[in-house]
């Protein structure tokens, strides 16, 4: 008896962190502070769930900044876990030929990522990081950095359907579990 009302429990705790509200677009997320809004092709309309922005922010303040607002996009007490890759696999996180000198993901466990994609030409003490380093002009301003985001959301039903089949499992296991060990 003991064992169904920690399995309730647990099941019902896992079905109200899956359905909880949280950012339903890239559209959720205000703008990089001191930065402007990319017009560039590809990081409006055209890939949906995409924004770009040139700015003189770097990727302490960048990442830092994006991993705040998306935990207080949601109701969790705490913040989304964080993985680093390699900067070649923004060609497939964010969008195909996409620059890139680091990319990040953050992201709640069977719900949504937010993948932030930076390009810096330049350290933050101005040095070029590659020979041919140069600014962006973007609408006549020079700035040191691009950064681009994508968001992933995944729909209610789909978490509510994955719900379903985590619990579906545990208690298949559980069942299976006892048949093996009791017989």
């Amino acid at each position: 008896m003991k064992i169904k009302i920690i399995f309730l429990t647990l099941s019902f705790l896992l079905l109200v962190y899956m359905v909880l509200p949280g950012p339903s677009s890239i559209n959720d997320f205000p703008q990089l502070p001191d930065s402007l809004k990319s017009t560039l092709e590809g990081d409006t309309i055209q890939v949906p769930n995409v924004a770009g922005y040139f700015s003189n922010n770097y990727r302490g303040f960048t990442t830092l900044f994006f991993r705040q607002e998306y935990k207080e996009n949601t109701l969790f007490p705490f913040g989304p876990l964080r993985l680093n890759y390699p900067p070649e696999f923004a060609f497939t996180a964010i969008k195909d030929q996409t620059h890139s000198t680091y990319l990040e993901e953050f992201y709640y466990p069977l719900r949504d990522s937010l993948f932030v994609n930076g390009l810096e030409p330049f350290y933050e003490d101005g040095t070029p990081r590659y020979a041919g380093a140069m600014q962006f002009d973007h609408q006549g301003i020079l700035n040191d950095t691009k950064v681009t985001l994508r968001y992933y959301p995944s729909s209610i039903l789909t978490r509510i359907i994955v719900w379903l089949g985590i619990t579906a499992s545990v208690i298949f296991l559980w069942k299976l579990g006892k048949k093996v060990l009791y017989g």
